[in-house]
Order: structure tokens, then C-alpha cells, then sequence
């Protein structure tokens, strides 16, 4: 016996409804069967049919849903209607125009109406999670509010330009034709679902609040209030609601890798005793795993000291720690979520400047080949967990995405104006910039036999004398040390920046070779108080990282900002100028 699948529709109607597999249903031969709810023809489409009374249904208008959320009316929910709730004749579409002839979505506060054939063409309002919307650029310069992410933003400032990038193109206008929505270009991804690492539940993708939905419209995660009238993500299961860009800055998707699972844990016996690697073509690594002498080398991967066990080239200056030989080729990494990194040497021995804790470096870095060199971050700091990251001065864990956390200082050295800060997630007042989460747990001064280890909560028997061992200048014995553990016997106390130098994680003394600064071959060095003028006239007489002519009777000397900043800003104008070309409609938008 054939089973019938059969299902109720009894908001529309009043009988179970079978269902008909894509057969071509005519009556008599002749007549051809029409949609109840579109009008539209139901030959070669899966339907359902009545078997009391001349009623059919496609399959897709049998399956839409009771109640929507339009963002062309914010204020309440629309109903599905089976006939139109006016006289004949008189209720119209507010989307097209048309007047109604079957079933419509209605609002009776406010009579407002859609057709199903308007619905149909905005299938996000009835598929949301598999709808894809067909954006084009949005050219008038009309301030909007963007129905996906509720930003209001006002296209008349102009568009500033830095490294070659349009600052605010992502907040640049695109419509869907279809379903009348007019959202940020990076809005045009946004999720339907988020998963918080702080709530239980699944957040669901919502137009607006309805004004009957009773809920506490405060942000889950930043605390400020959410209006109704605006897309944010809400909780099916609970009352917790959330501002969409909160929610996208502080979610982990589901597609991304943990960046660090990629690195091998390094065990002597799984070593091999020599190796390729990419940063090194021209020869062989041979490994070191014990050495009675003390090494005083940097590892040409992280730019840290050396030590064991790691890897050695016979015939020039490279070294490689055995962790940061195995590190992987590409990451996703949640301070640049567009795109992944990939781990590139430097071939060319230039520093480049961390995106995230602003120091120059001379290492592996992670590189992103498709922002034009806007983002590059050392493995230092690409190890960094951001959304969950543990340091011994901090009971609680810490976060980039903190955004309750409003913390703008560092708590280890004091400095402001960091891109990013690792936050405390309890809302403690406590912050750490990328360089003081990073600093080396303990440092080997060669005036003490012990190693001194970083201090952190006031760990200070200084008598009242707080100065550094090192530069003998004063030191804040609020912000962190490096000092020797026995204390009593031994009261060195060194600031983080005199340990390590001002520029840790830069070979002093490597050369470069770049004609377009000098004919000559030039040399990394930090300026002493006898240092030669910057040859870029820039009128700062600071002893700040520099590259030197080595030459008789040559006093080029040139701060390396100085330096890069001519590249840059080379870069950034030819690049301006293929972007004014490839979107010369744009070029009212453009700041000289």
C-alpha cells in the first residue's frame, strides 16, 4: 500500500494536504492546475493538493512560514494571510504596487502588505540560512543604515586612503535588488548563525525586535542598549540579545583553524639531524641539540636567543629553534579574518613593522598576499591566542575581543595607544599590549649568576630606591622588571626594555643592500649620542633605530622610518592611482 505523505497547514487551511512528487497535474487532459497561494502554474514542480476540496499549494508556497521579519517594516512581524484582508480589489502590495489576489503577508496595526510573488523574490525572509543574496554596488551617496548589521553610516565624508587601502570600502553601500536591502560591503558575509564562546545557545540573525516581543534589549556583550528597529542576533532558547557587530568582533567561526595546532611538539628523538627549509635555500640545517657554550645568538625565525635544541647552517650566520622550523605554511588567524597568512622568510633582510606589536623584526613573519602588504605579523605574535590567552600575571584569562572591557593602558609598562590589547575578559582593569605578552619569562644578566626573572605584582625590595641596574635611570616599581629571585642577597632589578634592548628582535649590525635609499651597502645600528643627522632631513634628532653608511668619507646615516615611509608612501600613491583607474566612478569620493 502507498504511504501518503500528508501534512496540516492550518493557518492557510483547513484540511491535510497530500503531497504530489513534480508530476504534471491536469484535469480533464486539459485544464492546467494553478497555485493557490502565487497563482503560478504547478506543471513539472512538486505540490501538495487537497483531496476534499480544489485546493493546491507548491511545495516551496506549502512550506512558507507563519510569521516574518521585513526590514522594510521594522515595527511588528507580518502575517501570512490566505486571502487579502481587505475588500476586493482594494488591498495592494506596498512592495510592488499590485493589488493582492491570494496569500500576502499583512500587519494589521499598520496595514501594511506583501505579495507572495515579493516574497519569493526575497527568499531570505523565508530561507535565511541558505538564501544568497545577488548585491551590486549602491553609487548614490545618500546616508543608509545598514539592514544587516543596523550601522548608520554617512556616505558624504569623504574616503581617506592609507597603505594603498580605502579606509571605510568596507562600509561602502550594496543593494540586493531583490529583497530591498541595502547593507555594508562587509556585511554582504554576515553569518545567519553565531556561536559565542560566553552563551550557550546558537544567536540567530534577526531584522528588528517586534514591539510585542517582550525582552531586555541590552547587549549580551558590550551592555549598551539594542533597538528594536535595528538587525542585531538574538537567542531563540533565551532573552540574550546582541549587536551584530559585537557579536561578529567577538565570535571564533566554525571554519577557522586554531592558528597554533599546526606546530609540532618538538621532541629530541623525533629530530631529524638535518633539514630544508625555505627560509634557507642555499644550504643545509644541522642540528644542535647540546652545546657547553654559551650562545648568544638570535634564532632567525622569532628572533629570540637561541636554545636547544635547534638548528645550525655550517656556513653562515642562520639559525633556527626546532619549534619555529616546523611552524606551519599558511594560518587563519582572527586579527585578519578576509584572509589567510602565509609564512614568508626575509630574503631580503629588511625589518618589517609587527601589525600587532608594532616592533621592527627581522624574522619569519605571517604575510597576508592579498592586502598589498597592509598586514604582516611576526610568529611571536601570531601564537598568540586572542580569544583565550593566559599569562602567569593574570588570574583570569584575556582577550583582543573584550569589547566591555574598555582598559586603554598597559598594565606592564604604562603606554596607551596600542592597535590591540589583550583585555581581561572578568573586567578586570588590567591590559597587556603584544610586546609585554610576549617578553621572555626570564633574561640571563651577565653581571648575576642566576637568571633574572620578569616580576609583575609589586615584587620590589628596592628600599625605596626604584632604579634600573642597567641605565641606573629611574624605574616605576608599578610596571614590570626583570629582577633576580633572591632578593635579599641579590637586589638587581633591570627594566624589560634595557634587558632586551630596544629593538629586540632586530639583527644590529646586518646589512642591506637598497639603491634606492643609497648606492652603498648600509648597515642596521641603534643612534648613540654621536650619531650623524638623518639624511631624510626630517628634523628629529632622536636615537632611534637607523641604517648607516659603513663607507669613508660617507655620512649617510637615515632613521628607518624615515626609510620605509619613502617606500610607502610610493606605494600608496601608485596604488591610489591604478584604484582611481579601475574605479574612476568613484572619484568623487576620493580625498586629495
Amino acid at each position: 500500500m502507498e504511504v501518503l505523505q500528508l501534512i496540516s497547514v492550518d493557518h492557510v487551511h483547513p484540511h491535510d494536504l497530500i503531497f504530489c512528487e513534480k508530476e504534471a497535474l491536469h484535469l480533464n487532459g486539459r485544464e492546467e492546475i494553478f497555485c493557490c497561494a502565487c497563482s503560478k502554474s504547478l506543471a513539472g514542480a512538486s505540490f501538495y493538493s487537497c483531496g476534499e476540496c480544489y485546493f493546491f499549494l507548491h511545495k516551496i508556497c506549502a512550506e512558507l512560514p507563519h510569521t516574518i521579519k521585513h526590514p522594510s517594516h521594522h515595527k511588528h512581524p507580518l502575517i501570512l494571510h490566505p486571502n487579502s484582508p481587505y475588500a476586493p480589489n482594494q488591498g495592494y502590495c506596498d512592495m510592488c504596487g499590485l493589488y493582492i489576489l491570494n496569500f500576502s503577508y499583512h500587519c494589521a496595526d499598520c496595514k501594511f502588505d506583501i505579495d507572495i510573488e515579493c516574497i519569493m523574490l526575497a527568499r531570505c525572509f523565508i530561507q535565511p540560512e541558505i538564501h544568497k543574496h545577488h548585491f551590486t554596488r549602491w553609487y548614490r551617496s545618500d546616508p543608509f543604515t545598514c539592514d544587516f548589521c543596523g550601522t548608520y553610516s554617512d556616505r558624504s565624508a569623504k574616503c581617506r586612503f592609507w597603505f594603498g587601502d580605502l579606509l571605510g570600502g568596507d562600509l561602502l553601500p550594496w543593494i540586493c535588488t531583490n529583497c530591498h536591502v541595502v547593507v555594508h560591503k562587509k556585511c554582504i558575509s554576515l553569518p545567519f548563525t553565531v556561536h559565542l564562546p560566553q552563551h550557550d545557545h546558537p544567536l540567530i540573525h534577526t531584522y528588528f525586535i517586534p514591539e510585542n516581543q517582550s525582552i531586555d534589549l541590552i547587549c549580551g556583550i558590550c551592555d549598551m542598549e539594542v533597538k528594536r528597529e535595528f538587525a542585531c542576533y538574538s537567542c531563540q532558547s533565551c532573552s540574550c540579545v546582541v549587536h551584530a557587530n559585537c557579536a561578529l568582533d567577538n565570535v571564533q567561526k566554525m571554519r577557522q583553524k586554531f592558528w597554533a595546532k599546526g606546530i609540532v611538539t618538538v621532541e629530541d628523538k623525533l629530530l631529524e639531524q638535518e633539514i630544508e627549509h625555505f627560509s634557507h635555500p642555499h644550504h643545509k640545517l644541522f642540528l644542535v641539540q647540546h652545546d657547553d657554550h654559551e650562545i648568544k645568538t638570535k634564532c632567525d625565525g622569532c628572533m629570540r636567543l637561541i636554545s636547544h635544541p635547534f638548528y645550525k647552517c655550517l656556513e653562515c650566520d642562520f639559525s633556527l629553534h626546532a619549534t619555529c622550523s616546523k611552524l606551519p605554511k599558511q594560518i587563519n588567524h582572527p586579527l585578519h579574518e578576509r584572509h589567510p597568512l602565509t609564512l614568508i622568510p626575509n630574503n631580503d633582510n629588511l625589518a618589517f613593522y609587527c601589525w600587532a606589536c608594532q616592533n621592527p623584526c627581522h624574522g619569519l613573519s605571517y604575510y597576508c598576499l592579498t592586502c598589498m602588504g597592509t598586514f604582516r605579523i611576526d610568529v611571536r605574535c601570531a601564537l598568540v591566542n586572542p580569544f583565550e590567552f593566559y599569562h602567569d600575571s593574570h588570574k583570569h584569562t584575556l582577550s583582543v575581543f573584550t569589547q566591555s572591557n574598555k582598559c586603554s593602558q598597559c598594565t606592564s609598562c604604562g603606554k596607551k595607544g596600542y592597535r590591540n590589547m589583550l583585555r581581561c575578559k572578568e573586567q578586570c582593569p588590567f591590559a597587556l599590549d603584544y610586546g609585554c605578552a610576549t617578553l621572555p619569562r626570564t633574561f640571563k644578566y651577565e653581571y648575576d649568576e642566576h637568571p633574572l626573572v620578569l616580576s609583575y605584582h609589586g615584587n620590589d625590595d628596592s628600599n625605596g630606591y626604584p632604579y634600573c641596574d642597567i641605565c641606573d635611570q629611574y624605574r616605576d616599581p608599578n610596571h614590570w622588571f626583570y629582577g633576580c629571585p633572591n632578593y635579599s642577597e641579590c637586589p638587581i632589578y633591570v627594566h624589560p626594555e634595557c634587558a632586551h634592548g630596544e629593538y629586540p628582535y632586530v639583527k644590529l649590525g646586518s646589512s642591506i643592500k637598497a639603491p634606492d635609499w643609497h648606492e652603498h651597502e648600509l648597515f642596521f645600528i641603534q643612534r648613540n649620542e654621536d650619531f650623524l643627522p638623518c639624511s631624510d632631513m626630517c628634523s628629529r634628532s632622536n636615537q632611534e633605530l637607523s641604517v648607516e653608511c659603513y663607507k669613508a668619507d660617507c655620512n649617510f646615516s637615515l632613521h628607518y622610518r624615515c626609510a620605509i615611509g619613502k617606500d610607502i608612501l610610493k606605494f600608496s600613491l601608485d596604488d591610489l592611482r591604478l584604484f582611481i583607474e579601475k574605479y574612476d566612478s568613484l572619484d568623487h569620493c576620493i580625498e586629495e
